[in-house]
């Protein structure tokens, strides 16, 4: 037994702990529940899907430069279809296709990159048959543009919920209102989580606590290679005669931004030069209580990105914004996420380091991830996301937030 441990009796037990009830832990929770896997305990100091998951603007976007975490995206459209089946109601998925643009030849180069091992359809469009298609892109500013036709968005607490309410059927228990401390790990290998009523007895942990994850991990000796990272966009007021209903999601790496349609509006964000970090062993209990608008850089990124989005879309001149949201994700160094299992820690399995894409990859995530819950192998390769892949790091290095910081700044997929 880990020393400090008391031996004390377990307050509950499961086959299989999932710590986070964001969209990736619910999603594996889905995904157990499938395979016909009964006791499943999902825990959480807060609701379901009230995190990061109720901030994600959520672009369910295809091309993705590498076959892994294409067919982790593939996943997500597939498990929106079985919910919609099996809970008999439209999810909302708005398909209006994703327009990647370019705006210089090197764009458009990296752009060939990013499908080229992908399997869905795609069109190269001029800049004036964009322009028609997104009537808000200025023609004569856009060089090409990649369309991917099947792409789309959905509010992602909806599909959060709709995975919870798919476990709950299959007999998995959500449990709020429970703060996770420690896993506690017997002679290496898993033996369950501390928490402040108890403990409780699992042979397998998934980690999916989202900005809280390096923390869990830390406390298994495991060190991720992520941090919280400042993720923001905006909402315009509502101009339906600028942003029609239809209008395709657009993802503009020249600009540093992507944009989707919102109710007559436009959503946008802004990866900034400068992304901010947060130390995971600093976070508070509730993401809402960090001043996130006001820490450096918020409304400066803003300022710094306007005019090289508004001169792709001259329609943001003319439109007020009316919200700004803005919340955590957890970026990796290498952009890439942190999945499955760690082999100092035997039972122990991850699914975080979302980088941005949770909600698009959720429903891949949750079924590969599920699959190694199950002592069975994962239906896709998961070397490129080994959560040791980058050798041992220390989770609360300033360097390592810094490194994290800047993957954001740089990311150029949607």
């Amino acid at each position: 037994m880990t020393a400090g441990h008391p031996a004390a009796p377990a307050i509950d037990r499961a086959d299989v702990v999932v710590v986070g009830a964001g969209i990736l832990g619910l999603a594996v929770a889905w995904a157990l529940g499938r395979r016909g896997c009964r006791s499943v305990l999902v825990v959480d100091r807060h609701p379901p899907a009230t995190q990061a998951t109720a901030r994600a603007a959520a672009l369910l976007t295809r091309a993705r430069g590498d076959a892994a975490t294409a067919a982790l995206v593939r996943g997500t459209y597939d498990a929106i279809a079985s919910l919609e089946e099996e809970l008999g109601e439209d999810l909302g998925l708005r398909r209006f296709g994703t327009l990647h643009v370019a705006a210089s030849p090197a764009r458009v180069e990296a752009l060939h990159a990013l499908i080229a091992n992908g399997t869905d359809p795609f069109e190269w469009l001029d800049g004036e048959v964009a322009a028609r298609l997104a009537p808000c892109l200025s023609a004569e500013a856009v060089g090409h543009a990649l369309f991917m036709p099947l792409d789309g968005f959905i509010d992602p607490v909806r599909l959060a919920d709709a995975y919870r309410r798919s476990a709950r059927r299959a007999g998995v228990r959500v449990q709020s209102g429970l703060s996770v401390r420690a896993v506690r790990m017997e002679h290496g290998r898993v033996a369950g989580i501390d928490t402040d009523r108890g403990f409780i007895a699992a042979p397998v942990v998934v980690n999916a606590a989202g900005a809280w994850a390096a923390g869990l991990a830390w406390t298994a000796g495991v060190g991720l290679p992520q941090a919280p990272v400042r993720s923001q966009y905006w909402i315009t007021e509502p101009r339906p005669d600028l942003f029609p209903h239809g209008l395709p999601t657009l993802v503009m790496p020249d600009a540093g931004a992507y944009a989707r349609p919102e109710l007559g509006a436009l959503l946008f964000g802004l990866r900034g030069r400068r992304s901010v970090a947060f130390d995971p062993a600093a976070l508070p209990n509730d993401t809402g209580g960090l001043d996130l608008a006001d820490s450096d850089g918020g409304w400066e990124t803003l300022e710094e990105g306007w005019r090289p989005l508004a001169r792709l879309c001259p329609p943001l001149f003319q439109a007020g914004i009316a919200h700004y949201l803005s919340g955590l994700s957890t970026y990796t160094v290498d952009g890439r996420f942190v999945l499955g299992a760690v082999p100092e820690a035997e039972g122990l399995l991850m699914a975080t380091g979302c980088c941005g894409a949770g909600i698009a990859a959720s429903g891949g995530i949750g079924q590969a991830v599920a699959t190694l819950a199950l002592g069975e192998v994962a239906p896709i390769d998961l070397s490129p996301f080994a959560p040791g892949r980058l050798g041992a790091v220390d989770p609360f290095s300033p360097a390592l937030r810094a490194a994290c910081a800047a993957a954001r700044s740089g990311k150029t997929a949607g």
